[in-house]
C-alpha cells in the first residue's frame, strides 16, 4: 500500500532525431527533480522512445506502456524535461494529457538542468 507522502512518478524521455544519450540526458535531468522532491519512498518508472517522432497507433511504445500504467493505476506523476517530450502534435498532446488526467496522473516539467 502507498504511503501518504510516497509519490509514484514515470519519467519519460524522448527524441525523434537523436540518440541513447539525449534519452540519458532527459532521464538525468528527471531524476534530478525528483531528487529534489522532499517525498520519499515512490518508485520511479522509467519509459523512453528513440528516434520516434511521435503519434499513439503502437508507433511509440515507451508511450503507449506509460498510458497503459497509468490508466492502470500505478502512477502519481509523470516527469518530461519538456511537454513537446510527449508529443508535438497539439491534438495528440491534449489526448494524452487527457488520459494522464482521467487516470489520475498529473505532468511536471523537469527542465534540462544537466
Amino acid at each position: 500500500m502507498k504511503g501518504l507522502d510516497e509519490v509514484r512518478y514515470a519519467i519519460y524521455a524522448r527524441t525523434a532525431a537523436g540518440g541513447p544519450e539525449q534519452i540519458e540526458a532527459q532521464v538525468r535531468a528527471a531524476r534530478k527533480a525528483i531528487a529534489r522532491d522532499r517525498r520519499t519512498g515512490g518508485a520511479v518508472r522509467e519509459y523512453s522512445d528513440v528516434n520516434v517522432a511521435g503519434g499513439l497507433d503502437g508507433q511509440v511504445p515507451g508511450l503507449a506502456a506509460l498510458l497503459l500504467d497509468a490508466a492502470s493505476g500505478l502512477l502519481d506523476v509523470v516527469l518530461v524535461t519538456d511537454v513537446g517530450r510527449l508529443s508535438r502534435s497539439a491534438a495528440l498532446l491534449r489526448e494524452i494529457l487527457a488520459a494522464l488526467e482521467v487516470a489520475g496522473a498529473r505532468v511536471v516539467c523537469a527542465g534540462d538542468s544537466r
